[in-house]
């Protein structure tokens, strides 16, 4: 049987990932979709307005009225993109999407993952994980992320490869602070790393975002002043909260009661209820040394109690689906595995947020039927933290290593 070599593996993965970039890249020009990418436009907006020294959270993007929504690190991490033109900046960042998938499945994966692979293919793992990238262009949160040139799957990315490291790795935490300088949501993995006795990188985390808020004060102080004490409290500023994509507690809620006084109390208690059994979970899975898993059930906490969630967050289906797939596999067996792994990847393929009346306020009006594909992001996370939940019965009991 022949082997590859590493760096022969590792030119095959560069040359598979920019491959499949390009062909993304081509279909989306082909269908027009390059003439939206709205969030890389924002992206860009913000760098560019930092170029003309103008106002940050006041600039609108044109012909869409969108904000700037994001911490100013973003817009200066954004710089590059600006200074590019928009065909070559566009090219870019959906090359760094596209290979932030393949860093995200080979992350996830767990090393006997393979041995599931028939023998022919064992030695071309390079192949299969191009082909897992390729496919995973049709699950909804990715393709959205893609096609609005949206930043998760690089902070998903980020995130996972840097917490499963070893425990003694050097700066282990610090882009988990980073990222959240970047975009606020991944903020409850402080927690994580607070209740699984990470204090070292708990404090990377913690040194991070303070990293990306001194450079935001030393390049912009007046604009970080107005983020950190102004925009930051203004949840409506992204978009509204009832709008079918908000797979999160909040938009669920508000699609039921829209602006009634019992909508925010039910969400912050709805939200601290499932965030402390996720932090349970979460532990549990950590101390089993099931790294993946454990932050993958995180993930869920910041989906389901951030104000917003729209669907493209929603990328950490993919490690979150190997947690499933492995946590059924252990308790019934390899059929109730693959079933699962069908299910779970091909109802995120099947777009059914989209199905029903969506805009303009149409969601408020949903009936019992069409809120379940309506709401089917949340009703699938739910189920799989259920899952995980039962399962974790049969988990070790040991510290992680």
């Amino acid at each position: 049987m022949t082997t590859t070599s590493p760096t022969t593996d590792r030119r095959w993965l560069v040359a598979a990932i920019v491959g499949c970039a390009a062909l993304v890249a081509l279909g989306a020009w082909a269908y027009g979709l390059f003439d939206g990418m709205i969030d890389l436009r924002v992206y860009r907006m913000g760098g560019s307005v930092l170029l003309d020294r103008a106002s940050l959270y006041d600039a609108q993007l044109p012909g869409s009225g969108l904000p700037f929504t994001y911490p100013p690190f973003a817009a200066i991490a954004m710089l590059p993109l600006a200074a590019l033109p928009w065909g070559v900046a566009l090219v870019v960042w959906t090359t760094i999407s596209v290979l932030c998938i393949a860093l995200i499945w080979r992350a996830a994966l767990p090393a006997n993952a393979w041995t599931l692979v028939p023998d022919q293919w064992r030695d071309r793992r390079i192949a299969v994980l191009a082909a897992l990238t390729a496919v995973s262009l049709l699950l909804e949160p990715v393709w959205q992320t893609i096609q609005f040139g949206q930043i998760n799957l690089l902070l998903t990315a980020m995130i996972l490869l840097d917490l499963v490291r070893p425990k003694d790795a050097k700066w282990r935490g610090f882009w988990v602070g980073v990222t959240i300088g970047v975009k606020l949501t991944p903020l409850p993995f402080l927690a994580f790393l607070l209740i699984t006795k990470q204090w070292r990188a708990f404090r990377n985390a913690l040194l991070g975002l303070v990293a990306t808020m001194a450079v935001g004060f030393a390049v912009v102080p007046n604009q970080s002043w107005e983020y950190w004490t102004v925009v930051i409290r203004n949840a409506n500023r992204v978009g509204g909260l009832a709008y079918t994509a908000n797979q999160s507690f909040r938009g669920f809620l508000t699609r039921l009661g829209d602006e009634a006084s019992w909508v925010e109390p039910a969400w912050f208690l709805l939200s601290a209820i499932f965030g402390l059994l996720v932090l349970w979970l979460a532990r549990r899975y950590w101390l089993a040394d099931d790294r993946v898993t454990a932050i993958s059930v995180m993930a869920l906490a910041v989906l389901y109690a951030s104000p917003v969630s729209w669907s493209h967050h929603w990328v950490w289906i993919i490690p979150l689906g190997i947690s499933l797939i492995r946590a059924v596999h252990r308790e019934w067996g390899t059929r109730p595995a693959l079933v699962t792994g069908i299910l779970w990847y091909g109802l995120f393929m099947l777009r059914s947020i989209w199905w029903v009346p969506f805009r303009d306020d149409r969601e408020l009006s949903w009936t019992f039927w069409q809120s379940i594909p309506g709401n089917s992001h949340l009703i699938l996370g739910l189920l799989a933290f259920l899952t995980l939940a039962y399962t974790s019965r049969s988990l070790p009991k040991q510290p992680a290593s």
